[in-house]
């Protein structure tokens, strides 16, 4: 149902919660450190971060800030530090909601899913400024109105959109989007393809579809 990051130094804890949320279809990417979570978060996307806050080398807090930078992925934290100005820092670092330890773990499953039902019920649509995916319907709206794109276009928009904010190279595009048939293609298949999308957006001045020259694009700012 859901990709679940949980960063837990607990193995104990962290097993019982992976066992329980297995059971509703997610799956858990378990993690036992600040220095281990840095290396595994950005390794694909999630749908929920589920952060102790005191770990041995580090702290759940600047991790979530760490998250934040790129990401709006909901944030839970479980801890035991459940005071009134503890939880103001957690908020303030940018989490979605607190479950004090120690917890039953049918409340931790009950947070998880009212949380998810949130906000992937709110993922069928993609905004940045003036332009607006439909993922349901295949439907790209600039300015409210429809601009039709081919499959291959609408594609490689949406892969750039659900990766706003990193390099996506253009090896990358080709193994998500073309590769996969085990068709050969070269590099200037993408290039001709970014510039047809960006002229049927009217992104001569690359507000959404950014060159990194040498390295490949990003979209937004």
């Amino acid at each position: 149902m859901a990709n679940i990051f949980l960063l837990e130094d607990d193995k104990i804890l962290s097993k019982g919660i992976s066992i329980a949320l297995k059971k509703d279809e997610h799956t858990i990417t378990a993690v036992y450190g600040y220095l281990e979570a840095l290396q595994q978060y950005q390794k694909q996307k999630y749908d929920l971060f589920l952060l102790d806050i005191n770990l041995p080398d580090g702290s759940g807090l600047e991790f979530c800030k760490k998250i934040r930078e790129t990401a709006e992925t909901p944030v839970l934290f479980l801890t035991a530090n459940d005071t009134e100005e503890d939880m103001l820092g957690g908020f303030s670092a940018g989490c979605d909601d607190y479950i004090s330890k120690p917890f039953p773990i049918e409340v931790l499953r009950k947070k998880v899913l009212a949380i998810l039902k949130r906000t992937l019920g709110e993922k069928n649509r993609i905004k940045y400024k003036n332009l607006e995916v439909d993922t349901d319907k295949c439907l790209v709206l600039m300015k409210g109105q429809e601009t039709h794109l081919t499959s291959t276009e609408y594609k490689l928009l949406l892969y750039l959109m659900e990766n706003r904010g990193r390099v996506v190279t253009k090896a990358m595009l080709l193994e998500q989007l073309w590769d996969i048939d085990g068709n050969f293609v070269d590099d200037n298949t993408v290039r001709v393809n970014i510039k047809r999308l960006r002229q049927k957006m009217n992104d001569e001045k690359q507000e959404y579809i950014v060159t990194v020259f040498g390295m490949g694009y990003t979209f937004g700012e």
